[in-house]
């Protein structure tokens, strides 16, 4: 397998599907960061490219690419030598944010680990809407000092700290923000206006003004008095040619570079794999947005095998991102579909008698392999997931009494 890194050369646009037309005040808007479907896309393009550089539209060059496996995209900051000093990954739904002090204070905050927990008797959800029997997720006790949820929570974490999240997840009493991550790549304007082609100049009529939102891989701390370049990393068994080439709307410039380095993420597994057989329960966090037709019933996670079959017992999920697109081997639209998003979590229980080095050789087939429903998917890297220690419990919720 090899690592694969894409440094853009230009604010990219991953267009998030809102029009964009001559409407006063219409932009062309880029996601926060790409799906594994745009960046598949991307790879498979350059993989399937001839000697003078054209794709080959054969049915046999089109269905060898959309074989192609892909394990990303992950966001990574590189060092002045294009080399890889840290990866970040999207934060785990099952960790709240809370302003430590006050909000006037947005260094530091607290973290309140998310986790199934017993439904009080006075309470009521929709959860009998799911086909299968779900716990409620949330936090264990209410905080010292109640706040809102942190709004400017890191979207990516460190692989270090994510590590120790997955390792065990608990409450952290105090934490400053930058420790943990930041917000990946920042958002930049441009304004435009059409050029005329026959004189190269500007074109003043009406409705030829327009805007982009693209994304600067880069993450400037306040005031810029420091700046980290980012990039895109992925990982794939296939090769293709280094260089430059387009990639997601207006065909801006990336730079494609095999890296010598390796993923962190397989360290982590013996240790993790061990809590898990010794516990009967984990979590499985998703590192890339994940397709599930039942988001209460992911089929293909819990197909389990001849001696273990996972039970799902809770879900921590946000509000779900809705994806389409164009076939080209069609030349038609994609149909739309609802993503769960990156950070998903799923609470996963084996029965009690399951044998320990089934659930480890089950652990290994699953970390960092796709999860999502369907092949194509899978392919993709859609739903690419990672494990964490779980202890199987349902937590009793600690009620505040009025007095």
């Amino acid at each position: 397998m090899t690592v694969w890194i894409i440094e853009p050369h230009d604010p990219l646009i991953f267009r998030d599907g809102r029009p964009f037309n001559s409407t006063p005040g219409a932009s062309a808007r880029s996601l926060p960061f790409p799906f594994p479907s745009t960046i598949a896309g991307g790879f498979r393009t350059q993989a399937g490219l001839d000697q003078n550089g054209v794709f080959q539209t054969s049915k046999t060059n089109i269905d060898y690419v959309k074989s192609i496996s892909i394990k990303g995209p992950f966001l990574v900051e590189l060092d002045g030598e294009s080399k890889i000093t840290n990866w970040l990954l999207p934060a785990p739904q099952d960790a709240m944010l809370l302003l430590e002090i006050s909000p006037a204070d947005k260094t530091n905050v607290k973290i309140k680990k998310l986790v199934p927990i017993d439904l009080p008797n006075e309470a009521f959800t929709d959860l009998d809407s799911c086909p299968t029997t779900l716990l409620l997720v949330g936090m264990l006790s209410p905080p010292t000092n109640p706040t809102k949820p942190y709004s400017q929570a890191p979207k990516f974490w460190y692989w270090c700290k994510l590590a120790e999240w997955l390792l065990e997840a608990k409450d952290i009493d105090e934490l400053t923000v930058s420790q943990l991550g930041h917000n990946g790549p920042q958002e930049e304007i441009r304004t435009h206006v059409k050029i005329d082609p026959e004189n190269q100049t500007a074109n003043a009529k009406e409705g030829l003004l327009f805007q982009t939102r693209g994304l600067e891989f880069i993450h400037a701390k306040e005031g810029f008095s420091e700046s980290k370049r980012l990039a895109i990393a992925l990982e794939t068994e296939v090769d293709i040619t280094s260089g430059l080439a387009p990639l997601a709307g207006e065909r801006r410039l990336v730079a494609w570079n095999k890296s010598s380095q390796e993923f962190p993420f397989p360290q982590l597994l013996p240790s993790i794999a061990e809590k898990i057989s010794q516990t009967g329960a984990c979590r499985v966090i998703l590192l890339t947005p994940g397709y599930f037709e039942n988001i209460c019933n992911p089929t293909y996670l819990l197909k389990g095998t001849e001696l273990i079959k996972p039970e799902l017992k809770a879900v921590a999920v946000a509000r779900p991102q809705v994806i389409s697109g164009w076939d080209f081997a069609q030349n038609s639209a994609k149909p739309t579909r609802r993503l769960a998003p990156a950070g998903t979590v799923f609470f996963l229980k084996f029965e009690p008698q399951s044998d320990k080095e089934a659930i480890k050789k089950w652990v290994e087939s699953i970390w960092l392999n796709s999860v999502s429903d369907d092949q194509q998917s899978r392919l993709d890297g859609f739903g690419i997931a990672i494990l964490g220690t779980w202890s199987g419990k349902n937590e009793q919720m600690q009620m505040e009494v009025e007095r």
